[in-house]
């Protein structure tokens, strides 16, 4: 009995530190060059109609969207639905710089570990008719709940669905 009132304690223990010194904030910064001007790539991100095309999330998450509000403008979203329908999510352009740079916030009805999501493209000249496009992930996690994000594996998985976000970004725009 005193053995595992020992493990409980030890692991009981191990979760408070795992808690504690675990990082609750996910950020990272991906780059790719499009060969297209940056006005295309500015409006295959803005436009929330485009972005569904090229996006590997809808695909990913076996969701539908609809878009709601003016498209292309602050304020806009594409709302995430499940196959039946119900609203599980939502992504929300919250400041637009022409050719320069889209923001977004992102909302999960569904992830506990969630507390703050944003998400910015920044589209910067490279060269004649090519564009860097900086995609910078900023996640604030909520605890303990950002438990499952570290050992579920979804933190690594939304860093690979970024990285299939870009990729795609430059196949649709590039063959507009």
């Amino acid at each position: 009995m005193i053995v595992i009132i020992g493990i409980l304690s030890g692991l009981l223990v191990a979760l408070f530190l795992l808690i504690k010194m675990l990082p609750d904030k996910v950020q990272y910064i991906e780059t790719v060059i499009i060969k297209k001007s940056a006005r295309k790539i500015y409006d295959a991100i803005r436009y929330q109609e485009q972005l569904m095309q090229w996006s590997a999330w809808p695909k990913e998450t076996k969701s539908d969207c609809i878009v709601e509000n003016t498209d292309g403008q602050i304020g806009v979203q594409t709302v995430y639905l499940n196959k039946k329908g119900k609203k599980f999510g939502y992504q929300e352009i919250t400041k637009l710089i022409e050719n320069e740079q889209i923001d977004f916030y992102l909302k999960s009805f569904v992830a506990p570990f969630e507390k703050d999501v944003r998400l910015t493209f920044i589209l910067r000249e490279h060269s004649e008719n090519e564009t860097l496009v900086v995609m910078w992930f900023d996640e604030k996690l909520r605890k303990p709940h950002f438990l499952i994000a570290y050992f579920g594996g979804i933190l690594k998985w939304v860093h690979r669905m970024h990285l299939k976000d870009l990729a795609y970004l430059k196949e649709y725009v590039e063959a507009l």
